[in-house]
Formats: structure tokens, sequence, C-alpha cells
């Protein structure tokens, strides 16, 4: 059977997948020159360039590389040209060499790719556009009533994002279990407003890191606020003329709930007696402390990915705290060589005294050590056995019985696991922004 390769076409930000088959192997290819592109760092530029130089929209059949091959452009939507353009990394830039299934080349089948790898050369040097992007954030949707974080205090920076009160209470039916036939809710929440810009040769290149930026802005807000925050829309690019994004009143279908009489109608008036959050002086240094500290990026994000579990895996959620407290503790730690037997080429398990050193910048050592006994032996239970704990274990039995132990995992240890997790990490981003340094020991 013949093998077949995928072949990738951007529209837009959607994805159409080809096969095309590769019975017929390239009958020839004609190298065309070495131009003086980074593969990595410049390549989707280039290629992007390469497009509009021949199809005028900066869209074409394209298939990526898995680290090893090359990458191949075309043919273009067009019956003229039929050849492809393969491109290489080379030493001095990126190698290219038209190829083609015909039973020879000829130059109209090649000339077309090489004038258009020198133009989108030159248009590498041009500056990127600036793309101006909205999305809305807020808590996640798994408390009925009204949100108690409340509504932010007023418009801030956070790095290279800007976060405006969306000053609308948005109102949403809510369901808070998967099965078809549990029943509907009502939620009341403050979402935020998030603005960003990046500069790229693309919207749809620019696309993936607004999307980022987004994650990383709800990370930073899940953190400082102890909540869950997700992205409730998607990146939305700005233009000049477009009127800015606004929070909804309303989500979904009109709520109808027995006993509900929506009088009169919901316009998202904020009541009177809201709370309202400030965000912690660390948060504008946030994003230049993360992007310094890698380590503690990880942390963080591990942090809030936890956070992402926590209602419906709480086992694994429990895991990936401790995870999180361990990966922060990693700068206090180095690897050390197992001195089992001379010269034995495993490490020292060393995981443990991390997450140890890490909670002793937030705990006394009495405390550490009984939080840490229980810590590691539920995370161990799940990372190399499987176990569950919690409202996981007894799925689907009652919650309470005088003749069975209740597990308070849910109530308990997990929200203490979390609460420690968000102090160390917390804790090290003020240091940081006070101090100006990395959180070192």
């Amino acid at each position: 059977m013949a093998s077949a390769t995928h072949v990738i076409m951007p529209i837009g930000r959607r994805h159409e997948l080809l096969i095309r088959s590769s019975r017929r192997p390239n009958l020839w290819e004609r190298d065309i020159g070495i131009f003086p592109v980074d593969f990595e760092s410049q390549g989707d530029r280039w290629a992007h360039y390469v497009a509009i130089e021949l199809t005028g929209d900066g869209y074409m059949a394209a298939r990526g590389t898995d680290g090893t091959s090359p990458v191949e452009l075309g043919p273009p939507p067009s019956a003229a040209l039929a050849s492809r353009l393969r491109v290489h990394p080379n030493d001095n830039g990126i190698a290219c060499s038209a190829v083609g299934d015909a039973a020879e080349a000829s130059d109209d089948q090649v000339e077309p790719w090489r004038q258009a790898a020198e133009a989108a050369v030159l248009a590498l040097a041009k500056r990127e556009l600036s793309f101006t992007w909205q999305a809305i954030v807020g808590t996640a949707p798994y408390t009925l009533g009204i949100d108690r974080v409340g509504q932010l205090k007023a418009p801030c920076s956070l790095g290279h994002v800007y976060l405006e009160p969306g000053s609308v209470c948005m109102r949403e039916a809510v369901l808070l279990d998967d099965r078809i036939d549990s029943g509907p809710g009502v939620r009341h929440s403050f979402p935020v407003v998030v603005t960003g810009a990046v500069e790229s040769h693309a919207w749809e290149a620019a696309y993936p890191f607004a999307e980022w930026s987004l994650g990383r802005t709800c990370a930073l807000l899940s953190l400082a606020t102890g909540r869950l925050w997700v992205p409730r829309s998607q990146p939305r690019q700005l233009h000049d003329e477009q009127e800015r994004l606004r929070v909804p009143a309303i989500v979904g279908a009109p709520i109808e709930l027995p006993g509900f009489v929506e009088k009169p109608e919901w316009r998202g008036q904020i009541p009177p007696d809201t709370a309202q959050f400030d965000l912690p002086e660390w948060m504008p240094h946030a994003w230049r402390i993360l992007k310094a500290d890698p380590g503690l990026a990880t942390a963080v994000h591990a942090h809030y990915e936890a956070m992402r579990l926590d209602h419906h895996h709480s086992s694994i959620a429990y895991l990936t705290y401790v995870a999180a407290i361990e990966g922060f503790g990693k700068r206090f730690v180095d690897d050390a060589p197992c001195d089992c037997q001379p010269d034995c080429p495993h490490p020292k398990g060393v995981a443990q005294k991390r997450f140890r050193k890490a909670l002793k910048t937030v705990l006394s050592n009495r405390d550490v050590k009984k939080f840490a006994e229980t810590a590691y032996q539920i995370r161990s239970s799940t990372g190399h056995e499987g176990s569950l704990f919690g409202s996981e274990q007894t799925f689907g039995r009652p919650p309470f019985s005088l003749f069975q132990p209740v597990s308070d995992f849910g109530i308990s240890w997990l929200g203490e696991m979390r609460r420690v997790s968000q102090r160390v990490l917390a804790t090290a981003l003020a240091n940081a922004s006070r101090t100006g340094q990395h959180p070192s020991g």
C-alpha cells in the first residue's frame, strides 16, 4: 500500500487536511539557491511572503517539518504552477529546491519559486505589522449565585496586556454536571476585558501568541485571587473602526427555572453592594519576572493547570500542586548522582527535598515536616499507583454515611495544598518584585 503525505492548507485560522499520495515519486529536483533566512525563527514569516508573491493572499498548501524532514510549500492553487518548493536548513540559512512530478524540469516550473524566494528575503527586512486584540476572561463557571471575587476595582497593566473591568454583572445558566438530565442553575459574575498587541506578519501568525498571552493572564489572575480564571472568548482582532469588545449581560438561551421570574429584563446592572478586588503589588511586574525566570514560570503554569483540574479531577490536581511546589524548589536543590556504588549513572531522588525546601519559604520547619509527610504519601499513591481520593474514590455512592468513614480530601487536603502552592508562588513573585532579583537559595 502506498504511503501518504499529510499537507496542511491554512485558511484563516482553519486548517484543511489534504492527502497527497506518494505513489508517484518526485521525478525531478532542481536547486534554486541558498538564502539568508534562519530556518526556525524566520521560516514561517519567509514562507508567508513566498505565498504572498505567488498567490496574493498568503495561503498555500504546505507541509511542515518533523525535525528531520524538509519543509515543502505548494503547489499554489493555480494550474500554471504544479511544482513545489522544498526547504532545508543550511549553515548559511536555508537551501531551496524546486521539485515536480513531470518527466523533466522546465523553467516555468522553477523560476517562479526562485523569484518568490528572493522577494520574500527582501520582505523580511520590512517592519512587521502591529495587531491589537481583545478577549474576555472571567472566573470559571463552577459555582452558583454571585461570584464572591467581585469586580476588578480599576484598570491596570499586566505585562503587555491591559485589564479593564467589564462593568457588567453577567448572568448565565450553568450546568454543574456533565449528565444531560442535570438541571441548570443561575450564576452572576464580573468578567474582565483584556486588550493586547503583538507584532507579526499576519493575524494568523499573531493569534497563537494572543492565545498564549490570554492563558498567562488567566494563570496570574488565578494565582492572585485564589479563584480559577479562564478565557470566556477567543482573542478578536481589533480594527481601528471596530467597536471595542463588551461583556454581554446574558449568556446563552433565556433562563427558565421553576419559581424564577425575571422582572424587569436583566441588563447587566451591577448590584450596589458588589465586592471589588485589587491586584497585588507584584502583578504589574509578574510578566517580566516570569520571562526572566523560566523555572518559576513553569511552576506558576503548573499551579494554574492544577486549578483547572481541581473541580473534576481532584487527585490529579493534588499531584500537580505538589509538582508545582517541587518544580519551584528545584532552584534550591541541584541534581545529584546516586551514591549506591561508584560511577552509578542514575540520579539520586531529590524531589521530596526540593518540595520541602520550597515549603520552607512560607512555612515553619515544624509545619513543613507535618505537611510534607501527608502530601507525598497522597502524591505518590496517585503518581505511582493511580490511586484516587475524595469524591473520585466514592463516585456514585452516598456522600455521607454514619457507618462509613467520611473523606475530607476535597474540602481539607486538596484545599490546603492549593493554598500552600499559591502562597509559595505568590511569595516568590512578591519577593522578586520587591528586590528585582530572582527567588533563589
